[in-house]
């Protein structure tokens, strides 16, 4: 999968309980999809696939949002 260096800085200054989470994330998109991408879009971290949104995710003061488009 092509990585975005900026979702490694949304990761690391997100919530210490949502880090887990949002590395496994990106870790499954990456096994399941090699050739999607990273980038951010609205400040958050995205999934594209040929240019079309795949999922995206997202870090809150108390929760994490996947969403699977």
């Amino acid at each position: 999968m092509k990585t975005d260096p900026r979702v490694d800085q949304y990761i690391a200054k997100a919530p210490a309980f949502a880090q887990p989470i949002l590395t496994e994330v990106r870790k499954r998109v990456s096994q399941t999809c090699p050739s999607a991408e990273e980038t951010i879009k609205w400040n958050v971290p995205f999934f594209l696939l040929d240019g079309q949104i795949l999922a995206s995710m997202a870090a809150f003061k108390k929760h994490t949002k996947i969403g699977v488009w």
